[in-house]
């Protein structure tokens, strides 16, 4: 029996592009793979919630795959720093900087009350994201876990 976690990663996977898939998937030190695309079931989740008149603006969207969760969406922003191939959809802008640069730079040109930020299982390189995004979005879904360490004799 599948748990909630890989039935939506079946469900993405089923979804992305072949020759997307190819190209992404072929890249040297991918940590993805067709049976683990991330943390998607989140995602998943949250495009049946968010309002498909919303923007999305993913921050920290790693290689991309869960934009097409959300492809009946307005638009969707997908923002990282790497510059790793990355999966997009048709309604996908992809911008390769950091989320406090595009927070900065970018963040006027969206009406705020139409717009729905995720930053997820992003760590706090160029400072504190979580924060940072809390602060700067309305709508806004972070998460990054983290929990005790577990020491063997």
């Amino acid at each position: 029996m599948m748990d909630n976690f890989e039935i939506s990663n079946r469900k993405l996977l089923d979804k992305l592009p072949k020759e997307q898939a190819y190209e992404v998937f072929d890249q040297d030190m991918v940590d993805i793979e067709p049976c683990f695309l991330g943390f998607v079931n989140f995602y998943e989740r949250l495009s049946e919630i968010i309002p498909k008149h919303f923007t999305v603006i993913d921050l920290g969207c790693a290689y991309n795959p869960q934009c097409f969760f959300f492809t009946e969406h307005k638009q969707y922003i997908a923002v990282d720093i790497s510059d790793c191939k990355k999966f997009r959809s048709d309604n996908c802008i992809i911008y390769e900087e950091s989320i406090e640069d595009f927070i900065k730079n970018r963040l006027h040109s969206f009406l705020l009350e139409e717009t729905f930020a995720i930053c997820s299982f992003v760590p706090d390189w160029g400072g504190n994201n979580i924060e940072m995004v809390r602060k700067s979005f309305k709508n806004v879904f972070t998460y990054y876990p983290h929990g005790s360490v577990i020491l063997l004799d």
